[in-house]
């Protein structure tokens, strides 16, 4: 297995939105979750080649998604070890436009009055260090030109690439680490571990077509291809925001500095977990 490392630099608060969540309380997961960084670093790749970001309004009839190729695994990206990060909450309460008369009328119509209700969460981080891992070299060449690129990222907030790793190789381990990614609730289960000192979280993965393995390194990454995703599962996971003492023993792919959960990977392309 081989892994690269993102160093990315968001350039203002950002929202990822937690679901299902109420419509009034829009809340943030404190890190980039594995889907959105895929959808991000396929729209840079797109971009590193001369293309336009591809449109992705809501169609219900025919979704389009665009994303890394099953062939490169996302597993999100996090805040950086000495980076400053926080969730700041806020309230979009009041009127929405600046110019907003109707309030200080004697009579206001009520489907006229545009009221914002919302509290509203951003996730702010200094740094960011996002993670693909692969079972192969080949096409792991081309992320190194997404350096220097950047675009809108979540619900809310814009990035930068700053940095690509080279490729670096991972063995396989059982070991009590703390993870460097999330690790799904099932690994730990499994392992009959204590689930202390992480935050548990809803999340989504995508459901591959059966015929989303290609064999071409570009096709579905540098070119204006839809990816043969028909959808999201739902699962459940642990985030570990800060180092704990009783560390998790579970399967890892780790070069003895990154610890990235087998479980997770396996869950992610849709494999069974071995």
């Amino acid at each position: 297995m081989y892994l690269l490392k993102f160093t990315i630099k968001p350039t203002a608060a950002m929202t990822f939105r937690i679901l299902p969540s109420s419509i009034l309380n829009i809340a943030t997961y404190p890190f980039v979750p594995p889907t959105t960084l895929s959808g991000f670093l396929r729209r840079l790749a797109m971009m590193s080649v001369g293309m336009e970001i591809p449109e992705t309004s809501i169609n219900k009839d025919d979704p389009p998604f665009y994303t890394l190729p099953r062939r490169y695994i996302a597993l999100g990206a996090y805040p950086s070890a000495k980076a400053l990060r926080t969730v700041h909450k806020t309230y979009r309460k009041g009127m929405r436009e600046f110019n907003h008369y109707t309030f200080s009328r004697l009579y206001v119509e009520q489907d006229k009055a545009n009221f914002q209700l919302h509290t509203w969460e951003y996730f702010i981080a200094e740094e960011l260090t996002g993670y693909i891992v692969s079972k192969s070299l080949q096409g792991l060449e081309h992320f190194k030109k997404l350096e220097g690129y950047g675009c809108k990222l979540g619900k809310e907030g814009f990035a930068v690439v700053e940095k690509v790793s080279q490729a670096i190789q991972l063995r396989r381990e059982t070991v009590a680490a703390n993870p460097s990614t999330i690790v799904p609730m099932e690994a730990l289960l499994q392992n009959g571990q204590f689930v202390g000192g992480c935050d548990i979280y809803n999340l989504y993965r995508y459901k591959w077509s059966d015929n989303s393995d290609t064999t071409s390194a570009e096709e579905g990454f540098l070119d204006e291809k839809r990816s043969l995703v028909e959808g999201f599962i739902p699962f459940i996971t642990a985030y570990y925001p800060k180092k704990v003492n009783s560390a998790p023993t579970i399967d890892y792919f780790t070069d003895g500095e990154t610890y990235i959960p087998v479980f997770l990977i396996s869950l992610l392309q849709g494999e069974v977990y071995v």
